[in-house]
């Protein structure tokens, strides 16, 4: 009788600990998807972002002749609505880093309102470009609350892992 009753206790606690370790490493794989999926798209918020401001920048360096001009199918208004759809990507995992992605993306939908076609070039591409110091610090926030972020949510039981 008390065979039976420590066998069945036995195979109680060997399933619920084999339930148990299946659903924290379920656990820990959506957690570490989740990590690599935000590096991946914060990573593109920056490039796109980047990307925008130095093509601007290399087309007012060739209207004052002294470098080269962005790729002829340079398209600032097609990276700003790929910054939109990625903050919106974002925004799908995690609100805050959302929030700061979405302060890159105004920093460049502000120098795009304002847009009016002038007859002179530099002007014309000069009015596209980004408040560089507004974009850069941005940049840092979107970083900044990435590693909070990461960190924070790597904590597994009291014990800390860095990324």
């Amino acid at each position: 009788m008390w065979a039976t009753i420590l066998s069945v206790v036995a195979i109680s606690a060997t399933v619920v600990n084999f339930l148990f370790t299946q659903w924290r490493t379920d656990r820990r794989e959506v957690d570490k998807w989740r990590r690599d999926e935000l590096l991946r798209l914060v990573s593109s918020m920056l490039a796109l972002s980047s990307q925008r401001e130095a093509e601007l920048s290399a087309d007012l360096s060739s209207l004052e002749a002294e470098g080269r001009a962005s790729p002829d199918d340079s398209d600032p208004w097609a990276l700003t609505r790929q910054m939109k759809i990625v903050v919106q990507q974002i925004l799908l995992l995690d609100e805050s880093l959302s929030q700061q992605a979405n302060k890159i993306c105004l920093v460049h939908v502000e120098s795009e309102t304002g847009y009016y076609p002038d007859q002179n070039p530099y002007n014309d591409t000069g009015q596209l470009l980004p408040d560089r110091d507004r974009l850069e610090k941005a940049h840092h926030e979107l970083v900044a609350t990435f590693r909070s972020n990461a960190w924070r949510r790597s904590r597994v039981f009291g014990r800390s892992r860095s990324i």
